[in-house]
């Protein structure tokens, strides 16, 4: 598999980590030679489990067998286990002071055809789609420990709140099956450093959160005679049980975006799109995407724009291609065009996906979703107007959140505005790259969730 990445060393005044970090940060080293393109057979297996997850959601008889598959054997049906890789070494670390080396990537040009899930368990470890990368390539980086994958998080290799947090589960999984041979207080020590570790590196996710919480829950009940293999096999088991439920949410919301969304008669069906809405945020499938193809086979007109919420690129590089890749024609409208395309088009929905939802309905979103939400909100004024929707798994919902004044911000580091805009030099002090907004409650027409009793 390839590894495109390279980790900055510890001088570097714009790395994500922390002082003292250093010596736990992966840098991707180089692999043998591993083909970008995946067997077609294996992207087609994703995009039917897909059709058939959403398709089952409306009988519960039928998702119980996909929610109660939630051992190994799904992961490995899932994930990939059952392909063989080529040896890949284990990365290298980053000591203090010590840059790393430069590594050339050995994936090719990520084609229109291509396929690449977001991640997949190998022998070797976690690993994932270095999202920086595409769609010029698909890069990969490999995650051995927990620590491993905190460090890619907060770099932006994978973004999104469902697939960082079936991410942070098998990171802390990986930690425990790395550690189980050591005394009990030694492994506890490294979980509670691991999970510390991961909610840190993007506190705006409260899926990530919640994955985090559930892993610790995992271990109750094991005691200092508790062989550490034990533990591990339990983290394991919750693990599978969260990725499999994530995928599961995400049928569930795909059949009811598909349901809320209008039929008009002798037009298109004409929706915005802000952020990511396929398997690139979500893991193995993602709802946005998988209730557009369905739409599209059912032979309903779509006429679909993505809003490129910059500075990550998230719409012209990652939305935008798998959208391509799923045969649905669209255009990209830069994010400060979105009023000028709003004011002349009409609208049947603005779509976003929701992080983490507080108890009175505020939403934290992807950056610029609240001022689409606002000139939607200006647009209602006008009879027809386009209803502005959220997609939240009933995990985002967190009632020890009273409103959105106490939902957690995230600023991202100044190098990603000069990494995305077109490699121009900004210096550190110039840059403010905020990662999130808060949608006030009044603003939201429509939430979506994958549990009725929620929101």
């Amino acid at each position: 598999m390839a590894t495109g990445s390279t980790a900055s060393s510890g001088t570097d005044p714009q790395d994500p980590r922390e002082p003292g970090e250093a010596a736990d940060a992966p840098t991707p080293g180089e692999s043998g030679a591993d083909e970008a393109v995946h067997d077609p057979a294996r992207r087609a297996f994703f995009f039917q489990f897909g059709k058939q997850a959403a398709s089952a959601v409306g009988q519960v008889a039928g998702m119980a067998d996909v929610v109660g598959r939630t051992s190994s054997a799904l992961a490995g049906e899932l994930l990939g286990l059952d392909e063989p890789e080529a040896p890949t070494p284990k990365p290298a670390f980053v000591r203090s002071g010590v840059a790393a080396e430069p590594v050339t990537s050995a994936a090719a040009p990520a084609a229109e055809h291509t396929y690449r899930s977001a991640y997949r368990l190998t022998d070797e470890g976690l690993v994932i789609l270095d999202q920086r990368r595409v769609p010029e390539a698909l890069d990969e980086v490999v995650a051995v420990r927990g620590s491993d994958v905190a460090y890619y998080l907060r770099l932006g290799v994978a973004r999104g709140g469902p697939l960082m947090a079936q991410l942070a589960a098998y990171g802390m999984w990986l930690t425990a099956a790395e550690r189980a041979d050591q005394p009990a207080e030694l492994r506890r020590v490294e979980l509670r450093r691991t999970e510390q570790a991961l909610t840190d590196a993007r506190p705006s996710s409260r899926l990530l959160a919640v994955a985090v919480e559930r892993m610790r829950a995992a271990t109750v009940g094991f005691g200092e005679s508790s062989p550490g293999a034990e533990v591990a096999a339990a983290l394991r088991a919750e693990a599978d049980a969260i990725a499999a439920e994530v995928t599961a949410s995400e049928a569930t919301l795909a059949s009811r975006l598909e349901a809320a969304l209008p039929q008009p008669e002798g037009r298109p069906l004409t929706l915005l799109l802000h952020g990511g809405q396929g398997s690139l945020i979500a893991g193995q499938l993602g709802a946005g995407l998988t209730a557009l193809g369905r739409m599209r086979e059912a032979g309903r007109d779509l006429r679909v724009f993505l809003a490129e919420g910059r500075p990550f690129m998230d719409g012209a590089r990652l939305a935008s291609w798998e959208l391509r890749q799923s045969g649905i024609e669209h255009k990209i409208v830069p994010d400060a065009g979105c009023a000028w395309l709003l004011e002349r088009t009409a609208f049947d929905a603005v779509i976003i996906r929701g992080e983490w939802v507080a108890a009175n309905g505020d939403t934290g979103a992807l950056v610029g979703a609240r001022g689409l939400a606002q000139l939607v909100a200006a647009a209602d004024a006008e009879e027809g107007g386009p209803r502005f929707v959220t997609v939240a798994p009933s995990a985002a919902y967190d009632a020890g959140t009273p409103d959105g004044s106490a939902i957690p911000t995230e600023l991202r580091p100044s190098r990603e505005l000069a990494t995305f805009l077109a490699g121009t030099p900004i210096r550190a002090s110039d840059a403010l790259v905020p990662a999130t907004d808060v949608i006030p409650a009044e603003l939201i027409d429509v939430h979506l969730t994958d549990d009725e009793a929620v929101g």
